[in-house]
C-alpha cells in the first residue's frame, strides 16, 4: 500500500461509506451536506492513500470494485465503533451527578427551590440538592454552600458572582374567617382592628415598619419561622405580613392591602465562579431560575423579574 492504514482519517471513511451506500458522489454530497467536488476529492484521496481502487467510475455513478466490496464490512464496523464511542461520550456528558448545597430563606425554598428540585430530579437523578433554610448568610467563598438566594441589599462580597433575580413584594394577609368577622380594612388606619402575628425579631424590617405605620396594632402571637407565622394566620389568630409569592398561593387566605412599597425586597442569586462552572451546580441554578420564571408567569404581577440568564 502507498500509505499507512493506521493513519487513515475517519472522515475519509465516511465519504467512502456514503458513496458506497448511495452509488454516486452527488447523492453522497446531499447526505453529508458538502459539495459534490469535496466528496469526489476525498474518495480519490482515500484510494491514493491506501493504493487501492475502491470504486469503478461509470456514467450512471460509482460501483464498488471487488476490493471495495471486501473492505466495506470493515469500514462499517469502524463506523459503528466510532458512533458508539461518540454516543457514550454524549450520554456521559448528559449524566450530571454530584451534591449541590443551596441556602435560602424558607419562603423561597418552598416557592421555588423545592419545585425546581422535583423537576431537576426527573432529568438528572444523580444530582443531590441539599436545601439549607436560614435567615443567616452562609459563607459561599469558604464552601459552606454552593449557591444562595438572598433577599435585601445586594451582596457585596467581591469573590461572589451575583445575579438580580426578582423584586419581592409583601402584603398583609388574614384568614377568610377573620376577614368575614372584622371586614376588609380601608387602608392602613383600619388594620389596627386586626390582631397581628409578628416575628420574634424586633429588629426585622417588617416589625420596624409595623411600629411606624400601625402603632396601635395588637401583637397576639410571635413566631421565629415563616411556617409558624403562616400556620398562625391560617388558624385565624390574626393578620400578618407575608411575601406575596406565598400568601397569594395559600388557600383560605385573603390579601388585605396592596403590596407595601417600602417592604419591596430585591432577591439575588449568589455563587462563586468556580461553583457555577461545575455542570451539576449550573444545572441546579438553571432549574431554579426556570422555576422562578414559571412562577411569575402564572401569578399576578406582584413580582417582577429583572435578570434570569
Amino acid at each position: 500500500m502507498a500509505g499507512d492504514s493506521a493513519m487513515l482519517d475517519w472522515n475519509d471513511l465516511r465519504y467512502f461509506l456514503a458513496v458506497a451506500r448511495t452509488g454516486s458522489t452527488l447523492a453522497a454530497s446531499k447526505e453529508l451536506r458538502v459539495s459534490q467536488s469535496t466528496v469526489s476529492r476525498r474518495v480519490t484521496a482515500l484510494e491514493e492513500e491506501i493504493g487501492v481502487k475502491l470504486f469503478a467510475r461509470k456514467p450512471h455513478g460509482y460501483d464498488l470494485t471487488p476490493r471495495g466490496e471486501s473492505v466495506l464490512p470493515t469500514a462499517e464496523s469502524v463506523e459503528a465503533a466510532i458512533l458508539g464511542f461518540t454516543d457514550g461520550i454524549e450520554a456521559e456528558s448528559r449524566r450530571l451527578a454530584g451534591t449541590v448545597r443551596l441556602t435560602t430563606v424558607e419562603s423561597a425554598a418552598n416557592a421555588w427551590v423545592i419545585p425546581a428540585v422535583g423537576l431537576l430530579r426527573a432529568r438528572h437523578p444523580d444530582i443531590r440538592v441539599e436545601i439549607i433554610t436560614s435567615d443567616q448568610y452562609l459563607d459561599l467563598a469558604r464552601g459552606e454552600a454552593d449557591v444562595a438566594i438572598r433577599f435585601g441589599p445586594q451582596p457585596g462580597q467581591d469573590s461572589l458572582v451575583i445575579r438580580h433575580l426578582v423584586d419581592m413584594l409583601e402584603s398583609f394577609y388574614a384568614s377568610e374567617a377573620i376577614v368575614a368577622e372584622l371586614g376588609m380594612p380601608d387602608g392602613l388606619a383600619h388594620l389596627s382592628r386586626y390582631p397581628i402575628v409578628a416575628s420574634t425579631n424586633d429588629n426585622s424590617g417588617i416589625n420596624r415598619w409595623l411600629k411606624d405605620n400601625v402603632p396601635d396594632a395588637e401583637i397576639v402571637q410571635r413566631a421565629n419561622s415563616m411556617s409558624s407565622i403562616i400556620a398562625s394566620v391560617r388558624s385565624g389568630l390574626g393578620a400578618s405580613i407575608l411575601p406575596c409569592m406565598m400568601g397569594d398561593d395559600i388557600p383560605g387566605l385573603v390579601r388585605l392591602t396592596d403590596p407595601i412599597e417600602e417592604l419591596t425586597t430585591p432577591g439575588w442569586m449568589a455563587t462563586t465562579d468556580e461553583a457555577r462552572r461545575q455542570p451539576h451546580i449550573r444545572a441546579v441554578i438553571d432549574f431554579v431560575v426556570e422555576q422562578i420564571q414559571l412562577s411569575l408567569a402564572r401569578r399576578p404581577p406582584h413580582l417582577s423579574i429583572v435578570q434570569a440568564a
